[in-house]
């Protein structure tokens, strides 16, 4: 990780503090993410130095105005002022890694093959919680790929229970 994203993060981290918007500050990062993974060639108009600023800050402005808060709005034109869009992931990296070091909680990664309810959510979370004896700052994804079951990720703890992975395992043990 850069020393920029981490200086990035920490500052947005300390202001996220004073206003005690630690947690929709992260939500709001997660929320950037999801776009820019949805629309990379977003991202790369944002990052490209042959589009003027005043372009890719109204686009920003325009694409994110009613949907961040002022700080967020904020860093993330800043930024793309000094060409730091393509960091963003590092700096929400680094900003959730503050986060759930000041929350006493733990990263997790929870990856499906369909979206999970909320109810679901909430009993793995409480096993997972158990099972790691921590509590967890948990990012849920979908991945169709996956065919059936779930992966989790608690700080390098890996649990797969994807129906992709017991298909391959049984295909391992026809093969041998």
């Amino acid at each position: 990780m850069r020393a920029t994203s981490k200086e990035y993060a920490a500052a947005l981290f300390s202001l996220a503090r004073e206003t005690r918007s630690e947690k929709e500050t992260l939500e709001e990062l997660r929320f950037i993410e999801s776009v820019f993974e949805d629309a990379p060639d977003y991202a790369a108009f944002l990052a490209a130095p042959a589009i003027p600023k005043s372009e890719r800050l109204g686009s920003l402005q325009q694409a994110f105005e009613n949907s961040l808060s002022e700080y967020v709005m904020s860093f993330l034109s800043l930024l793309c002022e000094q060409g730091g869009a393509p960091i963003l992931g590092e700096c929400a990296a680094e900003y959730e890694r503050l986060y759930n070091q000041s929350a006493g909680l733990a990263r997790a990664e929870v990856v499906s093959a369909v979206a999970l309810s909320d109810d679901q959510k909430q009993r793995l979370r409480a096993k997972l919680e158990k099972l790691s004896g921590r509590k967890l700052n948990i990012r849920w994804k979908t991945d169709p790929s996956l065919l059936g079951g779930v992966t989790v990720d608690i700080e390098g703890l890996r649990i797969d229970g994807s129906l992709r992975t017991k298909l391959k395992n049984v295909r391992k043990v026809i093969g041998e």
